[in-house]
């Protein structure tokens, strides 16, 4: 990707998000310009639906976001009339951003993908298989990140996606979580795992260990 822009050069377009008669301009935390259109952000994201003016300012205004190009990109996607982006061969990082970002705007369309997508890449380390043509996560790379998953599930509230994340952890190695996870999961993780295998109704939420089923 071309280098971001700085006050020597001309600032990069999205060459997927470039209409001349777009009337919102985002700035991505790396520097591209992305020209969309405000009644797609107000449609599909309910964070934009209630922006107020100082949020979504006048025509030809720029509105910088804290993501980087390449998760804008897919976000921007789900906000339009469009077949999904095809995130089978996306890497596992920018992935986890597109979840992140979702949930921080509420684009219900990119929510759901990614939750079913996540669960669906969990199910298949157990099953030894694969979902699909259109899996969220190469099976590989989840293997390498249950604990990102399940930190995302449950700083957004994802219990039974933090519990499939949690059971795929089994055996990983506790510094390895303590480094990935936030005190008060890790402090969950470490407790609950105590069994080898998590009951089907075990919650792993924010609260104090000793007030875990």
């Amino acid at each position: 990707m071309t280098a971001p822009f700085t006050s020597m050069q001309a600032p990069q377009i999205s060459e997927r998000f470039c209409s001349s008669n777009a009337d919102i301009t985002i700035v991505s935390s790396d520097g591209v310009y992305f020209k969309v259109y405000r009644k797609n952000l107000e449609v599909h994201s309910d964070i934009f639906s209630d922006a107020d003016a100082a949020t979504l300012p006048d025509d030809g205004a720029l509105v910088p976001l804290s993501e980087p190009a390449a998760v804008l990109e897919l976000l921007f996607q789900y906000m339009r009339r469009q077949l999904p982006p095809d995130l089978q061969d996306v890497d596992f990082a920018t992935c986890a951003a597109l979840a992140e970002a979702a949930e921080k705007y509420w684009v219900y369309s990119a929510l759901s993908a990614c939750r079913e997508k996540m669960k669906c890449a969990l199910s298949h380390i157990a099953l030894g298989g694969r979902c699909g043509q259109t899996d969220f996560f190469h099976r590989e790379a989840v293997k390498e990140h249950p604990l990102e998953i399940l930190e995302y599930a449950v700083r957004h509230g994802h219990e039974d996606l933090a519990a499939e994340a949690a059971r795929n952890s089994v055996g990983l190695d506790a510094l390895a979580a303590m480094e990935c996870l936030s005190p008060d999961t890790f402090k969950a993780w470490v407790s609950t795992l105590r069994v080898p295998f998590l009951r089907r109704d075990t919650r792993l939420t924010h609260r104090p260990v000793d007030r875990l089923p």
